[in-house]
This record gives structure tokens, C-alpha cells and sequence, in this order.
């Protein structure tokens, strides 16, 4: 095996945003698992805990926001086997609207994985998803 080409990394953040807008959180966890069989990991934000595998991951879904949470890209540069995008990410946190704006970097291995790094910064009085990505590992 061999890490995703810059095409297919390109494609793959893509999806992830547009499954993620349309609230499939089914399609949102097969694409990742049928590009990337190695696996998944993520520092989201990075200084909390990693979150090994398919399972956090779709807790990390089940954690966020999503009714009315959208995500759109601001910039992607792919470079090598690594990705890196700035996503706008709008919806509301116990009914007040908020925009998130975050860095998200995607390392791919040989093996087809992938460790996602993202930098933001919890709005205050966050709650939710905030609490979880701080204890969960």
C-alpha cells in the first residue's frame, strides 16, 4: 500500500465536508474507512487527548453539534502525504450562533491511515463537544 496520491487527499477532505453538510453520518464514516483501511487517529484540538479509531470517531460525530452545523473550506493546500485546510465551521452552541474558524491538518501513512491534527479554539461557554474531545481518549 501506499499513501493516498495529492488527488486523492484532496478529495477526501472534500467529501468528509460535504457528507458532513448533509448529515450523513453513515457515508461520513464509510468513505473514511473504505479510502483509509489503516485507520484513523485525531487531536482535535490538538493538547486534548487522541482519539484512536472508527468508533471515537463516530463519537466524535455524535458529540458535535451537527443539526445545523455546516462546514465549508476556506483553503486547502495539499503537499506530499499531508493535507492542511482552514475550515469555517457556523452553526450554533446552546442556541447562540457561532462561527469556529479552524486549521486542520491530515497526515496519511503508507498503510493508508491517517492522523488529523486541528488547531481552534473553544468558544466560551462551549459545552458539548468541547467537554468531550477534553476528556475522551
Amino acid at each position: 500500500m501506499a499513501a493516498p496520491s495529492g488527488d486523492e487527499i484532496r478529495a477526501l477532505i472534500e467529501q468528509h465536508v460535504a457528507l458532513w453538510n448533509a448529515g450523513d453520518k453513515e457515508a461520513w464514516l464509510a468513505a473514511w474507512q473504505t479510502a483509509l483501511p489503516g485507520g484513523a487517529s485525531m487531536e482535535d484540538p490538538v493538547g486534548t487527548p487522541v482519539k484512536r479509531g472508527w468508533e471515537l470517531l463516530g463519537e466524535a460525530w455524535d458529540a458535535s453539534p451537527n443539526q445545523d452545523w455546516k462546514l465549508s473550506i476556506d483553503r486547502l493546500i495539499v503537499c506530499g502525504n499531508e493535507g492542511a485546510a482552514v475550515i469555517r465551521n457556523e452553526g450554533s452552541v446552546q442556541g447562540t450562533p457561532i462561527i469556529v474558524v479552524s486549521i486542520e491538518v491530515y497526515q496519511f501513512g503508507d498503510d493508508r491511515s491517517v492522523h488529523t491534527k486541528t488547531y481552534w479554539e473553544a468558544p466560551e461557554g462551549g459545552g458539548g463537544y468541547a467537554e468531550w474531545t477534553a476528556t475522551t481518549s
